[in-house]
């Protein structure tokens, strides 16, 4: 069976990126073949264009500095996403090519199946086109099944416009898991739609299988760098205090992610451009520690059994860390802000031995959900 997988476009998103490879990857463990979907979001029009660019020298010019968010266009997009690109184009495959998210359909039309997940693809901020995720496109023929969708938030945020068209579409799905245990709730007080919950894609995989695919050896050790920082809100509030984490845990930390996408990318770009996939991977193997602000941060540092600290991203989805802790019974790894942080818990020590059999567990059962969902009869 030739199964599509559609996911959020993919440019330099660590975790949306290692998402698609295991699922993929799992999919095709399962005995399907499994072509990633590789979208891009619609080119603006020469009016919208002029309109964002306004925008931007407005913000430059007038709000820079007072935390106002300063997003790259296109072209800079594909430049500072360059390295982490080369991964999707390298290791993701087979695929579509880069597509329009317009061509989707006709993509589709080679397909048996299509799995719509997992990270955020059904909050209405983030998806370019709720209709399409929602396989509004999809022949009847054509399995659908959603793996680990993530709403992303806690509360309802689909208009009522998009509620009654997406409901309709989401029922005709033969199989739908969440991500996130609020999803539950929310889908069938909203959709009127049952739906289980399922971990992470990347949590169907083994540490050693991202060490492969980053050609770093299963004998290559273990730590010895010391706290590894993957933050992608360096600048927020909630962040100040940040280095002397390294104090408090006398050890030194270390950082890969550029600079802060901001008006000067045109003086010095290189300095905003994303390390390789491969040295993110690196990164947290040579780890003693992580502390993050990133939900997949969190998942990986459990995959590769890394003591962790996580402070709560509420922009980008609380209940997302949430959701993942309570899993692993580590909510208490959460925090608002690094100067809450509890030195005990710092210096707690996890019990890997019982977090790795819930992580097999969950694993089990997604895989499972995989499996009897593709092999399913319409």
């Amino acid at each position: 069976m030739k199964v599509g997988i559609l996911t959020l476009p993919l440019w330099h998103n660590y975790g949306g990126i290692l998402q698609a490879y295991a699922l993929r990857l799992a999919i095709e463990r399962s005995g399907h073949q499994a072509i990633l979907i590789d979208v891009k979001r619609e080119p603006l029009s020469k009016r919208k264009k002029v309109i964002s660019h306004t925008k931007r020298s407005i913000k430059a010019k007038f709000l820079y500095g007072l935390r106002k968010p300063y997003y790259p266009n296109e072209k800079e997009v594909k430049s500072i996403s360059s390295n982490t690109r080369a991964f999707v184009e390298n290791n993701i495959q087979p695929s579509s090519g880069h597509i329009r998210l317009s061509n989707t359909p006709k993509f589709a039309k080679r397909l048996d199946a299509i799995i719509v997940g997992s990270d955020q693809v059904w909050r209405p901020e983030y998806c370019p086109d709720l209709a399409l995720y929602f396989l509004g496109f999809a022949k009847k023929r054509l399995k659908k099944i959603s793996y680990a969708a993530s709403l992303g938030t806690d509360d309802w945020r689909f208009d009522t416009k998009e509620t009654t068209r997406c409901s309709k579409l989401l029922r005709t799905f033969d199989a739908v898991s969440v991500r996130e245990e609020s999803a539950i709730d929310l889908l069938k007080k909203n959709m009127q739609v049952a739906a289980i919950q399922t971990c992470d894609p990347t949590m169907l995989l083994e540490a050693k299988d991202y060490l492969s695919v980053a050609d770093i050896p299963s004998t290559y050790p273990s730590g010895g760098r010391g706290i590894f920082c993957y933050v992608l809100d360096p600048k927020e509030l909630r962040m100040q205090g940040l280095l002397n984490i390294g104090t408090r845990l006398n050890s030194e930390l270390f950082f890969i992610m550029p600079k802060v996408f901001d008006k000067n990318y045109a003086k010095s770009s290189e300095d905003y451009i994303f390390p390789a996939v491969e040295e993110w991977i690196k990164a947290l193997q040579e780890s003693d520690f992580v502390v993050t602000d990133s939900f997949h941060g969190c998942v990986f540092s459990i995959i590769f059994n890394k003591p962790f600290i996580a402070i709560a991203n509420t922009s980008r989805g609380r209940t997302r860390f949430e959701s993942l802790l309570k899993q692993f019974d580590l909510e208490e790894r959460l925090f608002d802000c690094v100067v809450d942080i509890d030195t005990e818990v710092l210096h707690k020590p996890l019990n890997w031995k019982e977090i790795n059999k819930k992580r097999e567990n969950l694993k089990n059962e997604g895989i499972n959900f995989l499996t009897s969902s593709l092999n399913k009869e319409s």
